[in-house]
């Protein structure tokens, strides 16, 4: 992984809310790409001390300091706030008071109102507030755009997300929060997928099909007044990203189940979506960089943008009612039928007794 050019400006520390799988894969991204000088707190109240312990085994024990008290912060502290979803917009919130540049990791909060008030926290303080959409800045994703611009844009989409019931990933096994809703937690992938393929297009909620308890949502949404059609499944077969697109030219489609993925168009035969891959700095790496300059003073990418992260989220807000509704219809009915032992149901219960 290449790092940070050691001329460039970067934060005097970062800050690392969280102390899970996702929080240890961009603390070492980080330790990766930026000088040795350069120290990070990790913010965990209930995992410090395996996070310390993941530090040493890592090679990081000299530049990563875990903690379960809050971290000093002031304006030379990037921020990367990758806790529980629920625990987001207050992380985020208290980093941007003491004026610190701060990036969440999605869905940005919970609902649309406490996006649009972090934003505006963020105004009043003075302060840098990003949104950690990775996608937007995989190689692949810009190269199938390219294609899908080179024959004339995007008439409509189609998408699966799917993920296994176990899967190991970054070496460690990955697990969803029981608590949050498909719509909630792939949404935001989703949204900057497609505004990828179809750029500066709002896009917008219409409807919903609902299987399994919520572990299975068909979602029929848009970007203007392109089709986007998104196929979200939990503890499927295996793990799928498929994203078709339908051109003036015939059908485009990315397969990046396995990054970076192969294009596939109409007859011809299928290519890799990058073929320096191996080469290239990753998405997270790319991404971590871009934040990490903008802190310090450096140029913005637009790719960060907050407003990003506020328009998932209102499109989040518009599916939750039809969601909820149609979820308490689908779990009367099994639970009148003494279903519970369903693992569906089981699912279904689950992610209310933890959302509330």
């Amino acid at each position: 992984m290449s790092g940070i050019d050691t001329a460039a400006r970067l934060p005097e520390s970062v800050a690392i809310i969280g102390g899970g799988r996702w929080a240890r894969v961009l603390c070492d991204v980080v330790c990766r790409i930026t000088p040795s000088s350069l120290r990070v707190h990790v913010h965990s109240p209930h995992n410090a001390a395996a996070m310390t312990g993941w530090a040493a085994s890592g090679g990081w024990a000299d530049r990563v300091v875990a903690s379960p008290q809050w971290p000093s912060l002031n304006r030379s502290t990037a921020v990367v706030v990758v806790n529980a979803a629920r625990d987001h917009e207050r992380a985020a919130e208290r980093a941007l008071s003491e004026g610190a540049s701060v990036l969440i990791e999605k869905p940005m909060t919970l609902d649309a109102t406490a996006a649009h008030r972090l934003v505006s926290l963020a105004g009043a303080k003075g302060a840098k507030l990003a949104i950690a959409h990775i996608f937007t800045f995989a190689s692949y994703l810009e190269r199938f755009a390219a294609a899908v611009a080179d024959a004339g844009g995007a008439k409509a989409m189609r998408m699966s997300w799917m993920d296994p019931r176990s899967e190991s990933r970054h070496g460690e096994a990955k697990r969803f929060d029981p608590g949050l809703p498909i719509y909630s937690d792939w949404l935001p992938h989703v949204l900057s997928v497609a505004s990828l393929v179809s750029p500066g297009l709002p896009p917008g909620f219409d409807s919903l099909e609902f299987e399994r308890g919520g572990a299975l949502l068909d979602l029929r949404l848009r970007l203007g007044e392109t089709p986007l059609r998104a196929r979200l499944e939990r503890n499927g077969a295996r793990r799928e990203r498929v994203l078709e697109v339908d051109t003036p030219r015939g059908p485009l489609t990315l397969d990046f189940s396995t990054e970076p993925g192969v294009i596939r168009g109409g007859s011809e035969a299928p290519v890799s979506a990058d073929p320096q891959w191996d080469s290239a700095p990753r998405p997270s790496a790319r991404m971590l960089e871009a934040f990490l300059r903008w802190a310090a003073g450096g140029p913005f990418d637009p790719r960060l943008d907050a407003a990003i992260g506020v328009r998932a989220m209102e499109v989040i807000d518009a599916a939750a009612a039809p969601y909820r509704a149609t979820q308490d219809r689908w779990l009367a009915a099994r639970l009148a039928a003494a279903d519970e032992t369903n693992d569906d149901v089981r699912y279904a219960l689950t992610e209310r007794e933890v959302r509330t």
